[in-house]
């Protein structure tokens, strides 16, 4: 999962040409799988698009991330030095003095610096890299047209730096090394300290005017590097370099060889990019055939270190339109997941419920005959419960009788005695004395039949021409709750009588 392969597809735009590249980079190795390159010199800028959209489709590419490559000659570059070594406190510093190195406005700029490296203990010399911000939008709505979409927008330098940083192993504070590739139209002119660019210049002079017009254009371009080394070392940023280096072993660039060592008196070799990168044998041939009078050193640089490139070029805007154009493809795969969840849930659940369904009519039919057998025995039994029940009610009454029969003196008899279906026993009776009424009370109470004993009323009366006590007494069964009337319900009750 975290060793996947990563594709990148590199676009590099000119006056004169678009080149493309198809670079695959994996934990093992870095990879060129596809180069092409179309002129677009005279062709209208609303054909450029197509051209772009044609490149792709020869090499096949499918599905990648894009990055396009500004070369020195877009940009405007200065060393300058800050007194600083906090990095957030350099950023600041630089976006505020970016505008007075430029004659364009703040708004009309964008802006990338390179940390060169300390000197005087708390200053730090930085690369600023100005560009015209319209002119990287034109570009990128180029590539929009075209259907590829930009994630980076890579200064070509600083790739080329990183690229013989790599390749010569150099370490902190070596000697600098002069790097010089040379295009079709220009030649890009690069010094990589503390590996990566301290300075950079393109020249207008490439491949097209060596091959046309021979000593002159090899006088001129050597004249415009020495001037670009006095420039260097006129800024005071590091050493001279001690060793130059030429990209391409091509015939007309080894003749700049001598003159060149003789110009900028420094030891120059010729150390091909080519020998340097992986590629099928039928990529290096195009290279080395097709495109022999051409160069694809900085798109290919680029590629190769573009996780250790530090400026982007990308304006902000379109760097957030594609944040957003990422969280909504994010939220667009979340939609879709949760949508297959929920179909896979609901799915899950009506399969239970139709293999309950078919289990459920298998066994109805497996016992559909001891169903109505188990009806039969069910009404059976539950006549028996009828009968039961009645005789059990019946022989409560007859424990009622027996228990009061028991517990009632000789000198008390009863005129009523009922029971309701809740439990509550009501008795009314005659006794010779009061005392002999709350003795019976208390011998109910003790009962373990009866339970909340409450004599209703008491009162004095004549029987047969004796004075007694005729008495009410109001209990309940034991194991029956009592059920406690509202108020409204009592008074309702005692309304109706």
């Amino acid at each position: 999962m975290f060793n996947k392969e990563k594709d990148y597809i590199g676009i590099n735009l000119s006056e004169e040409s678009v080149k493309v590249i198809h670079f695959k980079i994996s934990p093992s190795e870095k990879k060129v799988v596809g180069v092409t390159k179309r002129d677009v010199r005279q062709v209208p800028e609303t054909e450029l698009p197509g051209i772009i959209r044609s490149a792709m489709e020869e090499l096949k590419i499918k599905k990648a991330s894009a990055f396009c490559t500004i070369p020195a000659s877009l940009v405007t570059t200065k060393n300058i030095e800050i007194p600083s070594l906090d990095q957030e406190e350099i950023k600041s510093i630089i976006d505020l003095q970016a505008g007075r190195h430029t004659p364009f406005s703040r708004e009309e700029i964008l802006i990338g610096h390179i940390n060169i490296g300390v000197f005087q203990r708390n200053y730090t010399k930085i690369l600023l890299v100005i560009i015209n911000r319209e002119t990287i939008k034109q570009q990128m709505q180029i590539f929009e047209s075209a259907g590829v979409m930009v994630d980076k927008v890579l200064f070509v330098p600083e790739g080329i730096a990183h690229f013989y940083a790599k390749v010569l192993d150099v370490k902190q504070e070596d000697v600098p090394v002069g790097i010089i590739d040379i295009a079709y139209d220009i030649s890009s002119f690069a010094i990589e300290f503390n590996k990566t660019v301290a300075t950079c210049r393109s020249i207008p002079v490439g491949m097209s005017h060596l091959i046309k017009e021979g000593k002159e254009a090899q006088e001129k371009l050597a004249d415009e590097l020495a001037r670009s080394v006095e420039a260097y070392q006129a800024e005071d940023i590091s050493k001279l370099p001690e060793t130059y280096i030429l990209t391409s072993d091509d015939e007309k660039i080894k003749e700049l060889q001598p003159l060149l060592q003789d110009k900028l008196k420094a030891n120059v070799k010729v150390m091909p990019y080519l020998d340097h990168i992986k590629a099928d044998q039928s990529i290096m041939l195009k290279l080395v055939s097709e495109y022999n009078d051409d160069s694809f050193f900085s798109i290919i640089a680029a590629a190769s270190s573009i996780d250790e490139i530090r400026v982007d070029l990308t304006p902000d805007e379109i760097k957030t339109q594609r944040v957003i154009e990422e969280k909504g493809k994010d939220m667009f795969k979340c939609a879709i997941l949760g949508i297959i969840i929920f179909a896979l849930i609901v799915a899950i659940f009506f399969s239970k419920v139709y293999f309950r369904g078919i289990y459920l009519e298998k066994l109805r039919k497996e016992y559909a005959k001891k169903r109505s057998q188990v009806i039969a025995l069910d009404r059976i039994a539950q006549k028996t419960q009828i009968i039961k029940e009645f005789v059990n009610s019946r022989m409560v009454s007859l424990d009622v009788v027996d228990e009061l029969y028991r517990l009632m003196p000789d000198e008390i008899y009863l005129q009523s005695v009922f029971l309701d279906e809740g439990g509550l026993i009501n008795i009314q009776g005659i006794s010779e004395s009061m005392s002999i009424v709350f003795n019976f009370v208390s011998a109910i109470d003790k009962s373990e039949l009866f339970k909340n004993v409450n004599p209703k009323s008491t009162t004095d009366t004549k029987d047969r021409g004796k004075d007694v006590a005729s008495f009410v007494i109001e209990f309940r069964l034991e194991g029956t709750k009592e059920v406690v009337k509202k108020e409204a319900e009592v008074e309702e009750e005692l309304a109706e009588e």
